[in-house]
């Protein structure tokens, strides 16, 4: 995670303050959950047998961020670096059965997340643009809830790696402002509870405005 942290913070600096930058306001949906490598659901669950649920279904959560686009210079734009701060809604589900065929575990993980991220932006030229996305991200949780029969723990931030594509169109008469739609996979490397790891796939939308 430290590593992920210094990128953040020193890779910025290897781009020129005198490109041309753009800032982005972005909102949008997603799916999260936790994932389990490895993991065999004892479903139904053997009688006298603990088997707490783990958050492995998708729960809806919200995006809502803003981020700062730095081009690499001598690319025309087609190359960047984009660096964003987003409020980010996680969790997952669990459900599960006894012997017998009766519901007897499960529960939803509810957490928000403080997410920064630097991620090297493609772009193509025109008014009508496509955009890929990669870089790492790390998480600082702001809130968890746990209801129900289910695994899970509280008070663990996070880091991942995010990848992504959108597309970007101009705005007719705006002076270089565009509005962008895109979907980002996120997927954490830090592990949440056990080997239980965060994953959520967003899609969202908002506008990107020129600076300078």
């Amino acid at each position: 995670m430290a590593r992920i942290v210094l990128v953040l913070i020193l890779f910025p600096t290897a781009l020129s303050a005198a490109a041309q930058k753009d800032i982005g306001v972005r909102l949008g949906v997603g799916n999260a959950s936790l994932a389990v490598p490895g993991h065999i659901d004892s479903d139904p669950c053997p009688p006298e047998t603990d088997c707490r649920a783990g958050a492995t279904d998708a729960v809806r959560g919200l995006i809502l961020g803003a981020d700062l686009d730095l081009p690499v210079p001598n690319s025309s734009g087609a190359l960047g670096l984009r660096i964003g701060a987003a409020y980010a809604q996680k969790g997952g589900a669990g459900s599960g059965r006894r012997a017998d065929g009766e519901p007897d575990r499960g529960g939803t993980l509810s957490t928000s997340y403080l997410q920064f991220s630097a991620l090297l932006r493609a772009r193509t030229a025109g008014p009508q643009s496509l955009v890929v996305l990669l870089g790492p991200w790390v998480g600082k949780q702001l809130s968890c809830g746990i209801e129900g029969d289910l695994a899970g723990a509280c008070g663990v931030d996070d880091a991942g790696v995010a990848m992504g594509a959108g597309v970007e169109m101009a705005l007719l008469g705006s002076s270089g402002a565009s509005v962008g739609m895109e979907g980002i996979y996120y997927r954490g490397l830090k592990e949440q509870s056990g080997d239980e790891r965060t994953r959520f796939v967003a899609f969202q939308a908002g506008f990107v405005f020129p600076l300078g």
